[in-house]
């Protein structure tokens, strides 16, 4: 149960980590590009799908969507409850 817990708390600091750095202009091959694509890898199996289903927000910021703001309050809610 504890490596669970770690485990939700990691992914919740990378897809914060995604979040925003998708605020930030970033140029290919910086140091940066590879924290953000390494950050995108790892929850783009969770977003996607969602970000599917889901319509857009209008006026939506760069890495705030309608999917991102469900996922942010899901991984809150399950820490909540299993941690």
């Amino acid at each position: 149960m504890r490596l669970f817990c770690i485990f939700l708390l990691a992914f919740q600091f990378i897809f914060l980590l995604r979040m925003v750095m998708s605020f930030f202009p970033i140029s290919s091959g910086s140091p940066a590009s590879g924290v953000r694509d390494l950050a995108v890898a790892v929850t783009d199996p969770v977003v996607t799908p969602l970000r599917r289903s889901l319509p857009p927000l209008p006026g939506a910021l760069a890495g705030f969507g309608l999917a991102e703001i469900l996922i942010l309050i899901g991984l809150q809610v399950v820490v909540q409850i299993v941690c």
